[in-house]
């Protein structure tokens, strides 16, 4: 009895375990969030068969949505714009928004900024602050090896646990933070 006991609680803690990666999966994945009610209505209108209801439907619908664009309860926002305000904001934690992606869709794309610089300034200890184009400025925490110059190319690049790393002209990358 006490050998049955014992295997059925090693039989409950591998299942345990082997069911903690699917948990902890399923916790990170974010739900997608819901289609806004204009936009299902005017899908909604695609349904309708008969061209009168269906083209009244789609005019009643567009004037409807196109009104909410005009009142800011609804922002259109094409994709070109979120990625300059990415790029301009590179470097700051920013809310877990679909519009930027989220986090757990972030391509190696958004985790790096390939850049020039546009502005040096010598800070302490052999450091660099150095201003870029997208408007932000960036200070290394440690002394680099060469002297940057204006109009070099900069890479700065998420590491692990929030730190950045920024690499001048393809050299040594040093840890940098941004200050702007």
């Amino acid at each position: 009895m006490r050998q049955v006991h014992s295997m059925l609680a090693c039989g409950v803690a591998i299942a345990a375990i082997l069911a903690t990666p699917a948990i902890a999966q399923d916790r990170k994945k974010a739900p997608t969030p819901p289609s806004p009610e204009l936009f299902e209505a005017l899908e909604a209108c695609r349904g309708i068969a008969d061209n009168t209801q269906r083209l009244a439907c789609f005019d009643s619908t567009s004037a409807t949505l196109s009104a909410a664009v005009d009142s800011k309860q609804i922002v259109v926002i094409e994709e070109k714009e979120v990625q300059k305000t990415k790029r301009s904001l590179f470097g700051f934690r920013l809310p877990d928004l679909s519009i930027f992606g989220g986090k757990d869709n972030d391509t190696e794309a958004d985790k790096t900024l390939n850049t020039t610089i546009k502005s040096l300034g010598r800070a302490a200890g052999g450091r660099w602050n150095i201003g870029i184009p997208e408007g932000a400025v960036w200070q290394t925490t440690e002394a680099m090896t060469i002297n940057p110059a204006v109009g070099d190319a900069v890479e700065i690049k998420a590491g692990v646990m929030g730190g950045y790393f920024l690499k001048v002209r393809n050299k040594r990358a040093v840890r940098a933070k941004r200050v702007e």
